[in-house]
């Protein structure tokens, strides 16, 4: 693992300016320019913690070398808009810091979609809102496909870039439409499948047979292929979901589910959250288990890592849980990916197409390891000076989709690495 002095110096002998060359300017960025000074960030960062990935020294080596001796970056002026909603969680808070760090260093603002949804209508109104408020990118997460082609042509009637996080495009005349696309940059997504068939293994690996889900409607990506993977494993050892609830977004929503569950199934092994949106879901479930006498008899796993992930596991409660290095990596890639094609500069001349893996964790020590990484939601997954130096293009002409990727890969692959 590379030290905190490789980060110093290189960061000291990497001198920005705004590169030529970029490509042509994008049509929904106003012709002004700004200059942003860099700052210096006083935020806990994964570099120091000792992420620093072999890709990010390549790009900042390359940039030193081609810098043209300015200490400040010129860019465009551009709004972002990001449909995620503020689920409360410490990562979203974390997702939205690294994001605002990146995008106000570069010379742009960026707003987040406000409240709790995740339904088609709810995706649209805020693709329309964020148009008539002038963005000139929006990241969405599609809960299906078939919302797709009003965003983009939304998107493409104003003149607006836009790009997917969290999802993949499954529907084949969605595709086709998105490789036409002149406002489409990409997307950015996980092994969804893998990750729910690795939690049901690893309950099977703890005896469990019988299981109850909590997941999102029918028709959303990413947890259809979560369960997909789930149900192959059930296949595969033997075991059977037995109920499941959907479209949850209360606490109070998910103690009813368990509820009913542990009512209903006197033999009932498990609940495991596929997905959801809310917060306080997992603590509302493990009291219902609890509070029934069931804690012996009856866990509970998840996708995605809960802020009460220790607690979790140390009462015994959850045995398995699954999910990215940090929750907020990928719309972070995605969204800097887009803030590139909005500043004129951008990363590929097609749309990328960006996988991040996931991970599980079964004890409480990685469970802590991870806390220690990734629980403070001030935490930057790269100290700015490298986000302007590395991820910007007007500073790194050596930024391509390739290279994204590496970083992607190195990234979640080196995460808890001490």
């Amino acid at each position: 693992m590379k030290s905190k002095f490789l980060v110093g110096l290189l960061t000291a002998t990497m001198v920005i300016g705004c590169m030529t060359g970029c490509g042509s300017s994008t049509e929904s960025s106003t012709a002004k320019t700004s200059t942003v000074a860099e700052k210096d960030t006083t935020a806990t960062t994964a570099v120091e913690a000792g992420n620093e990935s072999t890709s990010m020294e390549a790009a900042a080596d390359a940039t030193s070398a081609e810098s043209t001796g300015s200490n400040s970056v010129e860019t465009k002026p551009y709004k972002l808009a990001v449909g995620l909603p503020d689920s409360g969680a410490t990562m979203f808070s974390l997702m939205s810091n690294n994001i605002k760090t990146f995008v106000n260093a570069t010379g742009g603002e960026v707003v987040f979609q406000g409240g709790v949804g995740a339904s088609a209508d709810a995706t649209i109104q805020f693709v329309e809102d964020q148009i008539a408020a002038g963005a000139n990118g929006i990241i969405i997460s599609p809960p299906s496909d078939s919302v797709i082609p009003t965003v983009d042509s939304l998107c493409s009637d104003a003149g607006v870039y836009w790009g997917i996080t969290f999802r993949t495009v499954k529907d084949d005349a969605v595709k086709e439409l998105l490789n036409s696309s002149k406002y489409y940059i990409g997307n950015c997504s996980e092994d969804e499948y893998s990750a729910g068939y690795k939690v049901m293994s690893n309950l099977h690996d703890k005896g469990v047979t019988k299981v109850a889900i909590i997941s999102q409607a029918k028709g959303n990506t990413t947890t259809d292929l979560r369960e997909a993977g789930a149900n192959k494993a059930c296949q595969d050892f033997g075991m059977e979901i037995v109920a499941e609830a959907r479209s949850l977004t209360q606490a109070s929503d998910a103690t009813s589910a368990a509820e009913s569950f542990l009512t209903a199934y006197s033999d009932l092994d498990a609940i495991f959250v596929v997905g959801t949106t809310g917060t306080g879901m997992h603590e509302a479930i493990a009291k219902a288990i609890e509070d029934a006498g069931r804690q012996n008899d009856v866990k509970l796993a998840t996708i995605d890592f809960p802020d009460s992930m220790v607690s979790l596991f140390e009462s015994g409660d959850l045995v398995t849980c699954a999910g990215l290095a940090s929750w907020g990596y990928d719309p972070f890639m995605i969204t800097v990916t887009l803030a590139n094609q909005c500043m004129g500069c951008p990363i590929s001349n097609t749309p990328v197409s960006y996988s991040c893996n996931m991970f599980d964790i079964n004890d409480l020590d990685t469970a802590k390891a991870w806390v220690s990484r990734f629980g403070n939601d001030q935490t930057l997954y790269y100290d700015k000076d490298t986000m302007v130096k590395t991820y910007c293009k007007a500073n790194n002409s050596g930024l391509t989709a390739d290279s994204m990727q590496k970083a992607i890969t190195d990234f979640t692959e080196n995460s808890l690495s001490k």
